[in-house]
C-alpha cells in the first residue's frame, strides 16, 4: 500500500470494513534533530479496493509533535468511534491521545490528552470503556537509548500493564515487558503478549474491581507482536519468528538492505483458555513484508490488512480454508 509512508504502522479495524493506520513511530530514544518523521493517521476502507489510504487531519491537538504508535477505538452510544493513540515526543516523552472521528466531515478531533508516570514506555494501548484503557509498557522509563537496549541485551525488563480508570492508574503486571494487548469478543479475557519470552499470556479481566487473575501462558516460539479479534474470537497476530533480526532492522529501519522476517498466527483458544491451535496464515522472509507488527482479517476472513513497525502496509486475500 503505497500511499502510506513508513515509520510505524499499527492497524486498528473497525467495523464496515474501515481501518485506522498510524504513522510515524520514534523506536526508542534519538537526537531530535535526527527524527526527521511527521506523525500521521490514515483511514482505509477495504471494500473499495483502491489500495490507497486517505490520511485525515487531527484537529485541536495542544501539543506541536504528534508521533503515534499503538492504536485502539471504542465506540461511543451514539455511534462515533473514538480513538486511543500512544503519542511519543522526539524527546521520547509519551502520552495517549483521545481523538473522536468525524465521519462526515473525514477528521479527528482532539478530546483528552492523558499522562501519567506509570506509561514508563507504552507500545500498545487497549480502549476499555469511553475514557479507560490498557496500556502496555516494553520496558522501563528511561530516556537514554544505550539504557533502553541494555535493557533488551541484558533481558533485565522493567516493563509493566498499566489500567487507567479514567481517573487514575493502576498496576496490573510489573517488572515484565509487555507487547500487544487485547480483550476477547466478551471482554471477560485479556491476552498479552510477552514479546521477549515468545509467549501470550491470557488473564480474566474483572472490570469491577479492576484485577487481572492469571489463566494460562502458551509457549509461541515467535515474538508475537500486537493482537486482532476476529469476528469468531480468534486471536490473531504478527509476529517476528527471528528477534535478532528484528533488532538490527529496527537499530538502522532507514537501511533498505536490512530487513526482519514477518510471520501471522491465528490462535484458536480452547473454551478454558488453557491451550490454543495455532495456525500460519502469513510467512515470508521480509523482503516483501518486512517486521510486520499487527495482522487484521476482515471481509469475513476473506481480506487481511498487514502493519509493518517501519515499512509499507500489507494488503492482501485469504483464499483457503484455515479451519482443518
Amino acid at each position: 500500500m503505497p500511499t502510506v509512508y513508513s515509520e510505524s504502522l499499527f492497524v486498528e479495524g473497525i467495523h464496515q470494513n474501515l481501518a485506522f493506520i498510524t504513522s510515524g513511530l520514534v523506536f526508542l530514544y534519538s537526537e531530535p534533530t535526527k527524527t526527521e518523521n511527521q506523525g500521521e493517521i490514515f483511514i482505509y476502507d477495504l471494500s473499495q479496493r483502491t489500495y490507497k489510504a486517505e490520511r485525515i487531519p487531527v484537529l485541536g491537538l495542544p501539543d506541536s509533535e504528534f508521533l503515534p504508535h499503538g492504536i485502539s477505538h471504542w465506540v461511543l452510544k451514539d455511534g462515533t468511534v473514538r480513538l486511543f493513540v500512544v503519542v511519543h515526543t522526539k524527546n521520547f516523552e509519551h502520552s495517549i491521545v483521545i481523538l473522536d472521528y468525524d465521519e462526515k466531515k473525514k477528521q479527528l478531533n482532539h478530546v483528552r490528552t492523558v499522562r501519567d508516570e506509570k506509561f514508563g514506555r507504552p507500545n500498545d494501548v487497549l480502549a476499555s470503556g469511553e475514557n479507560s484503557f490498557f496500556i502496555s509498557n516494553d520496558g522501563g522509563s528511561c530516556a537514554w537509548k544505550i539504557a533502553n537496549i541494555l535493557e533488551i541485551a541484558t533481558g533485565f525488563h522493567q516493563g509493566s500493564l498499566v489500567h487507567f480508570d479514567g481517573k487514575a492508574s493502576k498496576y496490573l503486571i510489573q517488572n515484565t515487558a509487555t507487547n500487544g494487548i487485547i480483550l476477547s469478543g466478551d471482554k471477560k479475557t485479556l491476552y498479552v503478549s510477552f514479546i521477549y519470552k515468545e509467549t501470550i499470556g491470557a488473564f480474566q479481566w474483572n472490570k469491577e474491581s479492576q484485577e487481572i487473575q492469571k489463566i494460562s501462558e502458551i509457549d509461541v516460539l515467535s515474538a508475537c507482536d500486537n493482537f486482532h479479534i476476529d469476528e469468531e474470537d480468534n486471536l490473531w497476530s504478527a509476529c517476528h519468528p527471528v528477534l535478532k533480526e528484528a533488532a538490527v532492522h529496527l537499530g538502522d529501519h532507514h537501511n533498505p538492505a536490512l530487513h526482519s522476517p514477518t510471520q501471522v498466527l491465528r490462535f484458536k483458544f480452547s473454551p478454558d483458555k488453557k491451550s490454543a491451535e495455532i495456525v500460519e496464515v502469513f510467512s515470508d522472509d521480509g523482503r516483501f513484508t518486512s517486521a510486520g507488527a499487527v495482522a487484521a482479517n476482515f471481509d469475513k476472513g476473506k481480506q487481511m490488512l498487514i502493519g509493518t513497525v517501519f515499512r509499507d502496509v500489507t494488503h492482501c486475500d485469504i483464499d483457503v480454508s484455515l479451519d482443518f
